[in-house]
């Protein structure tokens, strides 16, 4: 029989006791300052009577809080065939207000972004996708139980994926018009699942997905008897469809918010890959996505 060097496993566990101790440790990071780079924020839709909206501004530094700086002086336009529609720069962000006769509205239909700035243009050519409709918002009672949510009133979408690989969308919740956007709160879905490996084509939603329009209370918050929705509230669901290639940015976009959630485990920070190409080869940030909008209300009862 083999003996167990006993030394040896205290030593071992001591060891780690001392990393994980020392991973407490504050550490102050300097960085230097790098170079301003363009992010576009370009996501479109077809909800008739919206004014769509294209925000262009500069990078910052990483510890910087403040707002971002807007870019006043591009010019700003989609091509949609052989017309193009130009935005117009107001408080910090281009607009444009179509009419009956100009709204997004085709699925299939081929959109071209051109932001140009100092002789250098932008630009991304994307499909308006498809959504599907939204069947059913249901409620229901819970209880509390141990290791799982608060009782209380919660909701679930229900909403079947189209037949055919690779639809993407987006799901935004919003109670009483306040649109959910933390980070743990963007719902993204790949046919029906999380993912391109889920087998889930052609149908509805899985629970996660289902579920994840109920509003996630914030860590400060207290925790006793609070329930997502109450008698009263609006719950108002959409599903934006997205390009693949905006799929892939806002998945990465909401891993990144999350990963300091991870600790040690968290990754290198890294910016989201933009659909978005320049001129001159230089960098850019942001996306450009043109969505078909369906969407549902419930009044919690």
């Amino acid at each position: 029989m083999k003996s167990i060097n006993i030394y040896s496993l205290l030593l071992t566990f001591f060891s780690i006791s001392i990393f994980l101790t020392s991973c407490e440790d504050k550490i102050d990071v300097t960085l230097d300052d790098a170079d301003a780079i363009i992010v576009i924020d370009a996501f479109l839709t077809n909800t008739p009577g919206e004014v769509q909206k294209i925000v262009v501004t500069n990078s910052q530094s990483y510890f910087d809080n403040g707002a971002p700086m807007p870019v006043e002086d591009a010019n700003v336009a989609i091509g949609v065939d052989d017309v193009i529609v130009p935005f117009d720069y107001k408080d910090g962000i281009y607009i444009w207000q179509p009419d009956i006769n100009s709204s997004i509205s085709d699925i299939g239909s081929t959109y071209t972004l051109y932001v140009t700035i100092n002789n250098v243009t932008y630009s991304s050519t994307t499909e308006l996708g498809r959504s599907p409709e939204i069947e059913e918002i249901r409620q229901e009672t819970r209880e509390n139980e141990i290791g799982a949510l608060n009782g209380g009133t919660y909701c679930e979408v229900i909403a079947r994926d189209y037949e055919g690989k690779g639809d993407t969308y987006w799901i935004k919740t919003f109670k009483n018009g306040n649109f959910l956007n933390r980070p743990e709160e963007i719902n993204l879905a790949f046919d029906g699942g999380f993912d391109q490996g889920a087998q889930s084509d052609g149908l509805i939603f899985i629970p996660p997905i289902r579920e994840l329009i109920n509003p996630i209370r914030d860590s400060t918050e207290v925790a006793d008897d609070l329930s997502p929705w109450t008698t009263g509230d609006i719950c108002r669901v959409e599903i934006h469809s997205l390009s693949n290639s905006t799929f892939a940015f806002m998945e990465l976009l909401r891993d990144q918010l999350l990963n300091g959630r991870n600790g040690i485990f968290a990754e290198p920070l890294a910016n989201s890959p933009s659909n978005i190409t320049a001129s001159d080869g230089s960098i850019v940030l942001g996306a450009f996505n043109v969505a078909q909008v369906t969407s549902l209300e419930l009044l919690v009862e």
